[in-house]
C-alpha cells in the first residue's frame, strides 16, 4: 500500500520574541493513495533548536518521536520531508503502514 499525505494543518503554535524560537503542533491526515478512506490523523511537533534549548532548561530530557527540529519554520519543508518519510512506510497492510508511520509521528489515538 502506498501512503498519501492528504492534509497538513497547524493546530497550535508558540512563538518567542525571535523568528527562530518556535514550537508548532501539526496534524497530518494520512491515507492510502487514490482512496478517500480510511484516513488516520498523526501529530507532528516542529521546534527550533532555540526553543528546544529552553525546553531543556525546564526539564532534563525531551523525547524525539514526532519531533521535527528546524532552524526556521517552513511548513512546505515539513510537508516535503514528511512525504519522503511516507515513501518508506509502504507496507502490505494498513495496520503495518500505520505502525511504520508511528516511528515518525504520533497517532491520534495515542495522544
Amino acid at each position: 500500500m502506498t501512503l498519501h499525505l492528504y492534509d497538513l494543518t497547524i493546530i497550535d503554535d508558540e512563538w518567542g520574541e525571535n523568528h527562530n524560537d518556535f514550537y508548532v503542533k501539526l496534524e497530518a491526515d494520512i491515507g492510502i493513495k487514490g482512496q478517500k478512506s480510511p484516513i488516520e490523523v498523526f501529530s507532528i511537533y516542529v521546534t527550533s533548536p532555540c526553543r528546544l534549548s529552553s525546553m531543556l532548561k525546564d526539564q532534563e530530557i525531551e523525547t524525539g518521536r514526532g519531533l521535527f527540529i528546524m532552524n526556521d519554520f517552513n511548513i512546505k519543508a515539513v510537508e516535503d520531508r514528511f512525504k519522503k518519510l511516507l515513501l518508506h512506510c509502504s507496507r502490505p497492510s494498513w495496520e503495518e503502514c500505520l505502525l511504520a508511520v508511528s516511528r515518525y509521528a504520533i497517532r491520534e489515538c495515542e495522544t
